[in-house]
């Protein structure tokens, strides 16, 4: 059991667009994220169901049955195994639910998802 209070979490910083803090259960973690326009994730894919909930802004996410934008108070789910992607199209605040709990999220694995490859490309 626990009480948590999301004006007293510690942010992280996964990129300079990109900021979440996040809550564990036993079972599901839950993500408040803040993202600024053009944040993206890269494609990827993990056993966990995800649940979206936009609370403001609008994210564009890349699904194998095509692209949907989720706006405010409006809701994506994603289930497990299911590749994906994303980009920020107005500053977003949002939950992000996982059930079961994203490993990768609590090692810091998933940093590399949400850097835009395109922002090296300048030095080649």
């Amino acid at each position: 059991m626990g009480f948590y209070d999301w004006d007293k979490m510690k942010t992280e910083e996964i990129t300079e667009l990109y900021r979440r803090k996040v809550i564990l259960g036993e079972n599901v973690m839950v993500a408040r994220v803040e993202a600024r326009q053009y944040a993206v994730t890269q494609s990827h894919r993990h056993e966990s169901e995800e649940l979206i909930i936009v609370l403001k802004g609008a994210w564009r996410f890349f699904l194998p049955t095509g692209e949907v934008v989720v706006r405010a108070n409006q809701s994506l789910a994603i289930p497990g195994g299911v590749e994906h992607s994303s980009e920020v199209v107005e500053d977003v605040v949002a939950l992000d639910i996982c059930a079961p709990v994203r490993m990768d999220w609590i090692t810091g694995e998933d940093r590399f998802l949400h850097r835009d490859p395109d922002e090296f490309l300048w030095a080649m």
